[in-house]
């Protein structure tokens, strides 16, 4: 997960987003999307980047498979997921949006209990540190995942606070501490 913003608007409504892709990501983004372009031109019009005698493609159905193959790894490095509270309405919505598509519905915001920020193993060895809002019931999801321990134990610090609850800080494995917000 990229950089991650925490936007208070007014006392009403709280944003958490990816912010923008890197270079290198929209870049990639473009080179797939193009290449999916070119192979759908391919496929559907027999046009052909390097022509050969005898050889048509027009509805090879492989080559539309690989345009779309190359569209969702073009979606993969241009998506960027964002999560919007409407405090005031008490709702939320989680939007994945590719350029000025976005996709996503309002939710009702079930009663949140607290935040945490707690350390979690990879497969690989690492670690890496969530902030979850945990819910009635003992459900959670995750709003922000990094590397980083102080960038993730401000973001739990911020929606805790924002959202009015307490703050379970479970960055050290068997060593929780409970923050009043």
């Amino acid at each position: 997960m990229t950089f991650v913003v925490l936007t208070p608007m007014g006392n009403k409504n709280v944003i958490i987003t990816e912010g923008v892709r890197p270079l290198w990501q929209t870049l990639l983004a473009a080179a797939c999307y193009t290449l999916a372009v070119l192979l759908l031109a391919t496929f559907f019009f027999g046009y052909e980047l390097f022509p050969k005698a005898g050889i048509d493609n027009r509805w090879n159905v492989k080559l539309c498979y690989s345009a779309i193959i190359c569209a969702a790894q073009g979606v993969v490095f241009s998506s960027v997921k964002s999560i919007y509270f409407n405090l005031k309405d008490n709702t939320y919505k989680t939007e994945y949006s590719v350029g000025p598509i976005k996709v996503g519905s309002w939710k009702q915001l079930p009663n949140v209990a607290y935040v945490s920020v707690f350390r979690q193993l990879k497969k690989d060895g690492s670690h890496t540190y969530e902030v979850n809002l945990w819910l009635t019931g003992n459900k959670s999801f995750t709003v922000y995942e990094s590397s980083h321990m102080e960038s993730t134990f401000a973001m739990g610090e911020n929606t805790a606070k924002s959202l009015k609850v307490d703050l379970l800080d479970a960055r050290v494995p068997h060593n929780y501490k409970w923050i009043k917000s």
